[in-house]
């Protein structure tokens, strides 16, 4: 199974007459809620951030309300189903149906989608050796592992009191904490046993990975991941109505001069050559154990009332 939406024949792989208006409602319109009025609903709504980073100005602005008139999206059903799923997938293809249904539940955002199965085993070969080797470029740069460390919550009372980040609950990880075998100040070294383990453990689940999935955009100012981010939890929703699961992988897709060469390998690999085109989201896919929701900080935390 492979599959790609296709390009438009006008110098783009996108649409020219994408209208940024028929998109908007996005998971608003999914819950039955209604943006109004237009004009008072703009993401960066005070200009454009610089590319290095944010500043204080708001990210968005929304207003929300309750309209009858507005139809729940199908998609809505499965928000509290939908999950990241890290754990290992079985080894059985995505039908070519659900990879089509994802397609049309993201028909109105400027993006490309592709997938690429199990009956193409040296492409699916090739996907996995480029995020293995991502991925162990990750856990052996110092600089990369420790902001994954300040990211971690271990045990039931940081889970309880942080609800985001990396959450670790296991035992062991727990046990070595409580007996100062674990330190989250100290960056290990590439032999370390732990990040060896760590990388063992991701390549047995990327060999066992029978698909992956991929979003491009054209251009990549801060609208377009915003966009590109409502596109990918419909797209995630639509795969969690059949049955299947993602996890994205992200490593290959940093644009960090450790990762320069899987960079590389993925946009040219997934015909998007850089700067024109970016990959947004790269995933495994597949269908996995059911696990339960993780925990979330709420709603409140993240809006500022006017």
């Amino acid at each position: 199974m492979r599959h790609e939406s296709p390009s438009t024949g006008n110098g783009s792989l996108f649409p020219a007459d994408h209208d940024e208006s028929r998109h908007v409602p996005g998971i608003a319109r999914v819950g039955g809620y209604r943006k109004r009025p237009a004009g008072n609903n703009r993401i960066v709504p005070e200009g454009e951030f610089a590319p290095e980073k944010i500043d204080n100005r708001p990210v968005a602005h929304i207003r929300l309300s309750t309209d009858v008139t507005v139809k729940k999206d199908s998609l809505f059903s499965h928000v509290l189903k939908r999950r990241t799923n890290r754990e290992t997938y079985e080894i059985r293809d995505i039908p070519e149906v659900a990879f089509r249904d994802t397609e049309a539940s993201v028909a109105t955002y400027p993006i490309r989608l592709g997938c690429v199965g199990m009956n193409e085993p040296d492409l699916l070969h090739t996907h996995r050796a480029i995020a293995a080797e991502a991925w162990r470029i990750e856990m052996v740069t110092s600089r990369t592992i420790m902001e994954s460390y300040r990211l971690l919550s271990i045990g039931p009372d940081e889970i309880a009191k942080y609800r985001d980040g990396i959450l670790l609950n296991k035992p062991l990880i727990r046990l070595l904490v409580a007996t100062g075998l674990f330190d989250r100040s100290r960056v290990p070294g590439p032999d370390d046993s732990g990040i060896k383990n760590q990388i063992e453990d991701f390549n047995v689940k990327l060999d066992k990975t029978p698909a992956f999935f991929w979003m491009i955009t054209e251009g990549n100012d801060r609208k377009t991941p915003v966009k590109a981010g409502r596109a990918y939890a419909r797209a995630q929703l639509s795969a969690t109505k059949h049955g299947s699961s993602m996890q994205p992988i992200s490593q290959a897709l940093q644009e960090c001069p450790e990762q320069a060469k899987p960079y590389s390998e993925t946009h040219q690999l997934l015909d998007a050559p850089a700067p024109r085109y970016t990959v947004q989201m790269w995933a495994r896919l597949g269908y996995a154990p059911v696990i339960g929701p993780s925990p979330r900080r709420g709603l409140a935390e993240h809006i500022i009332k006017a």
